[in-house]
């Protein structure tokens, strides 16, 4: 046998065999592992949400309870989750956004809540030393903690804390729709119930919530801190395709506006912001705000139609009017916005510059008039004077039609109602109790033509103006000070007639009980 007919090559032992096996075995399991663990960030970070790690799902009837843990994600929950079920979250626990509710086939709410949800009392408001019983969701890098895509619909918040987690500039905190073109891409059906909604210390967000959805409600939260310098900042605005809404039992901050509909130009009238409620709500600009943040007003319709603002306490607009209702097309894109069938009754308002501030129609672009705004039984307290910065007249008024302002107590320092511009049509100021200011009825000309309007109102010449100077017209009644009218105990804030003031009964509709709590 010649070297060249021998196999040279020798096969390797068993031993080496084995070596190579378990090399190339755990190279895959380490390789396997990075890939899975890439997959578990990118779910837990909410980019994909395929790996729901440790959720614990419990049957209750016909829907599921799924517990999340911390830092577990909450985007992926929400994803799986059907019809009725509920996303319980841990209290004192911290989930980071931006979570986005997706458009899923949901005929039932989705709830997402606190696992101490029982410890927050149903239709009671929540504050922020309850906060600890609330889970928390958090966005770092400016952008919303929650977002709704378009069309989503069916998804319900309660013991939810909102917040930044950084001091990065946030444009929308929560962004309930944004600026869809069709009605049927506005989000719908969602809520926010005993939630704490709120700013990162001094950092600006620009909004607390972006209202622009359908069958909405936000409820006995607390939404505070929406205030900064140079910026015109909200607790609440919706804008475009905001519809049957309801805003009932918070507690706002805003700086520039607490609540404000209309500021943007929707693509279409559909979109116009229409029946809202906006029930029992305490609205407030805090004192360290003063001269130090960007201040308007409470209160603010630009463009909406069929608005109820009734019961709320409304307090410390250091700047400006407590309310203005001011037709606004703008950016000039919408000639068809239009403030219509407007009702602010049984309010109380202490503290503001001025009362109302109304322009029936945009001085600047094409748009509406304004019709069938009514403000009655409500009580101003603290308008004007040296606290306040403002003119202190309870009306500022141009244009508009079908107007009716009656059966309100207003403790002001300016005029009755200053007129500018074109006088409004059907307007009617009757059965009020107030003060004259300087100049009483300004700005409206010939008092002759004012008694049509002005009728069975107690005017108080609480600035001591000479009688020649008053300037109210004749089938109204002059009095020489508050005093005079007969309340019952303004000394405690109860500001009913007594039985023997000779006011009492003598308005078409007398005030039931202008009693501030």
């Amino acid at each position: 046998m010649t070297a060249k007919s021998i196999d040279i090559r020798q096969r390797p032992s068993a031993a080496v065999r084995i070596n190579k096996a378990y090399i190339l075995t755990v190279l895959a399991g380490v390789i396997f592992s990075g890939a899975v663990a890439a997959l578990a960030f990118d779910a837990f970070t909410g980019k994909i949400g395929i790996l729901p790690p440790r959720f614990e799902t419990i049957k209750a009837g016909d829907h599921d309870i799924i517990k999340v843990p911390a830092n577990s994600n909450l985007q992926a929950a929400i994803n799986r989750a059907k019809s009725g079920d509920v996303i319980e979250l841990q209290a004192g626990a911290t989930y980071y956004g931006e979570i986005v509710l997706p458009n899923r086939p949901l005929t039932d709410y989705v709830t997402i809540q606190s696992s101490a949800l029982a410890r927050l009392p149903e239709g009671q408001r929540v504050g922020p030393e309850q906060a600890s019983l609330m889970a928390k969701i958090v966005t770092k890098d400016g952008k919303p903690t929650v977002s709704a895509a378009a069309g989503a619909h069916h998804y319900r918040f309660a013991g939810i804390e909102f917040a930044p987690a950084s001091p990065a500039y946030v444009y929308n905190l929560v962004l309930f729709g944004t600026d869809q073109t069709r009605l049927a891409d506005v989000p719908h059906h969602l809520e926010i119930d005993r939630s704490y909604v709120h700013t990162y210390k001094t950092a600006v967000a620009r909004r607390g919530i972006a209202l622009n959805s359908a069958d909405s409600t936000i409820k006995n939260s607390y939404i505070e801190g929406f205030a900064f310098p140079g910026e015109e900042t909200q607790g609440i605005c919706g804008w475009t395709g905001t519809r049957d809404v309801k805003i009932i039992n918070n507690y706002v901050e805003g700086g520039a506006e607490n609540i404000m509909f209309g500021g943007s130009d929707p693509v279409n009238a559909d979109m116009t912001p229409t029946n809202i409620e906006v029930r029992g709500n305490h609205l407030n600009k805090p004192a360290a705000w003063k001269k130090k943040v960007t201040h308007k007003t409470h209160f603010e319709l630009k463009n909406a139609k069929n608005v109820l603002f009734t019961g709320n306490y409304l307090e410390n607009n250091w700047e400006g009017s407590a309310f203005r209702i001011t037709v606004r097309n703008q950016a000039g894109g919408a000639p068809f916005s239009a403030v219509e069938d407007v009702v602010v009754k049984d309010n109380v308002v202490n503290g503001a510059g001025e009362g109302f501030n109304i322009l029936g129609k945009d001085d600047t672009h094409p748009s509406q008039t304004m019709k069938r705004l009514t403000i009655t039984n409500n009580l101003f307290l603290n308008i004007g004077g040296q606290a306040w910065d403002g003119s202190g007249y309870f009306i500022q008024i141009a244009d508009g039609e079908n107007i009716l302002i009656a059966n309100n107590t207003v403790f002001n320092s300016g005029n009755i109602a200053t007129f500018y511009g074109t006088v409004p049509r059907d307007m009617v100021f009757r059965d009020n109790i107030m003060g004259h200011g300087l100049y009483g009825i300004h700005g409206f000309g010939d008092m002759r033509s004012a008694k049509s309007i002005f009728q069975n109102n107690v005017f108080v010449n609480n600035l001591r103006v000479p009688s020649g100077d008053l300037a109210y017209p004749s089938g109204n009644i002059g009095v020489s000070d508050f005093r005079s009218v007969g309340f019952t105990d303004a000394g405690n804030n109860d500001y009913r007639l007594t039985q023997g003031s000779k006011y009492k009964g003598k308005g078409s509709n007398v005030n039931a009980a202008a009693v501030m709590k």
